[in-house]
């Protein structure tokens, strides 16, 4: 297989000359994780910087995700899922045309294996992996998105963070073990791949020196124009985001998993 840095350094570039055309290559990176585990918190504050170009979940089976919205059209999405590796080359020189000095797109596990296996297999990629150690707040999140079909949040609404969401404890076991085996698996898969990997767990990417980590890990200088506008979405408590709480509180107790039920920030 061809690596994509050879093929993207064939592509011509919108408007390229001079010194657009002696740029250096740029750089190129993927952030990935399961669903409610930060990504789309993290795409929008790595896209925020000025050198670096983060686009939504190319690969989500339902639409073209990109920075514009979404393309839900047939002919998108039969376009993409035809040669998905091919996609994600025009995903990278898209970012390359941008003027962008690190180029890289959301992936979910679980979209599309080609596209994993494409990844797996370019040594050049560097890979930011996002998990979130609190299943149970985790699946709530998911829960809540699902039933209110409000995905993320810009506003403050104290209304909306203030409600509360159906959930039953069998329900959340299977997704959080789902979720849970996904994750470490990919961990031990990445700990043996010969790219640069930025492990990062859900609590620590709102730490102040996360903006500087992500800085240093691509290679680009810190700017004080990284910020996110996404704001948390339910309240501090986890066990309080549930309409009935009793049923979640007795099984996560009784499972030793009781530090799942309170504050995880």
């Amino acid at each position: 297989m061809a690596r994509v840095g050879d093929l993207l350094a064939k592509l011509p570039l919108p408007g390229a000359s001079g010194l657009a055309a002696d740029r250096p290559p740029m750089g190129r990176f993927v952030l990935m994780g399961l669903p409610r585990s930060g990504t789309t918190y993290l795409m929008s504050l790595l896209h925020s910087h000025p050198e670096i170009f983060c686009t939504g979940e190319q690969f989500n089976p339902h639409a073209v995700v990109g920075l514009n919205g979404e393309d839900r059209s047939p002919e998108a999405v039969l376009t993409r899922d035809g040669d998905p590796v091919a996609h994600m080359h025009r995903v990278f020189a898209e970012a390359a045309a941008s003027g962008a000095a690190q180029g890289g797109f959301k992936f979910m596990l679980g979209h599309n294996i080609e596209v994993f296996k494409a990844l797996a297999e370019d040594p050049e990629l560097r890979i930011i992996h996002v998990w979130r150690e609190n299943r149970l707040a985790q699946v709530a999140s998911m829960l809540k998105a699902v039933q209110s079909k409000r995905w993320t949040q810009t506003r403050k609404d104290a209304a909306y963070v203030a409600q509360t969401i159906e959930g039953r404890p069998r329900q959340i076991s299977q997704r959080w073990h789902e979720w849970a085996t996904i994750d470490h698996l990919t961990a031990q898969l990445l700990q043996n791949l010969p790219q640069q990997v930025l492990t990062l767990e859900y609590t620590t990417l709102f730490a102040p020196d996360v903006p500087t980590r992500l800085c240093e890990f691509l290679g680009v200088a810190p700017s004080p124009r990284m910020k996110s506008r996404l704001l948390k979405q339910g309240v501090n408590r986890v066990v309080d985001r549930f309409t009935t709480p009793g049923p979640i509180v007795h099984y996560f107790t009784q499972i030793g998993r009781e530090d799942w039920l309170g504050e995880e920030i």
